[in-house]
């Protein structure tokens, strides 16, 4: 199955947690029964999981309930309290660390393929913006835009709305194989592209990271 994203529906919640020492087992057994109950409850929201492979956050496990409009969350046909109960009872235990964030696709300068989100890894790149240079990096972004279709890799942008700092984005990047980073080397250098791309950056941009998510189809629930 395929996770439908459009224009009216690009609201994306992200949940994450660190499994606690020696309980990955146990977190993935659980977690696969949760998503059991889920399909029981007719819940009609996709799940999406990915493992951190490297970098700081390297183990650490991210869903993602993607293709939302803002009023979706608080229509939700499961019952919250049943989940939450549930929830304790197949994973709770063997994590912690909680934290989450609603984030909203840019879908004027972004280039995803069908079916982006389930590829074998996203390129995950967090962009922190200066403060009040949010018009100034959406320049950059039509710029970019133009350069990164060039490596024919899908890509999208998104924006943090509530659950982290003010101004910040994302740029995922959808690889079937880690030998596809190497398509991903040079997506910031702009030394051979036009000044102003070049110089947009520099001035709206604070800093820049980057980490590999591995996804997991076992931890995954996708409906049409």
């Amino acid at each position: 199955m395929s996770v439908k994203i459009n224009a009216q529906n690009k609201v994306f919640a992200f949940y994450e947690y660190d499994i606690k020492d020696g309980m990955t087992e146990q977190f993935v057994n659980g977690y696969t029964k949760d998503l059991e109950w889920h399909k029981s409850q007719k819940d009609d929201w996709s799940w999406l999981g990915w493992f951190v492979t490297n970098g700081k956050r390297r183990g650490r496990f991210i869903d993602a309930t993607p293709d939302h409009e803002w009023t979706d969350f608080d229509q939700w046909k499961v019952d919250r309290a049943e989940n939450v109960r549930h929830n304790k009872i197949h994973w709770v235990p063997y994590v912690e660390n909680y934290s989450g964030s609603y984030n909203i696709m840019i879908d004027e300068y972004s280039a995803p393929k069908p079916n982006w989100l389930t590829s074998a890894f996203l390129q995950v790149y967090s962009l922190k913006v200066k403060i009040g240079r949010d018009g100034v990096f959406k320049k950059f972004l039509s710029d970019f835009k133009v350069l990164a279709n060039r490596k024919e890799l899908p890509f999208v942008w998104m924006q943090t709305v509530s659950g982290g700092g003010v101004s910040e984005y994302q740029l995922f990047i959808g690889i079937s194989r880690v030998e596809d980073l190497g398509k991903c080397m040079d997506l910031f250098d702009f030394s051979m592209a036009k000044s102003d791309i070049n110089q947009n950056y520099s001035n709206a941009v604070e800093s820049n990271t980057s980490e590999l998510w591995r996804y997991s189809s076992q931890l995954t629930l996708l409906v049409e």
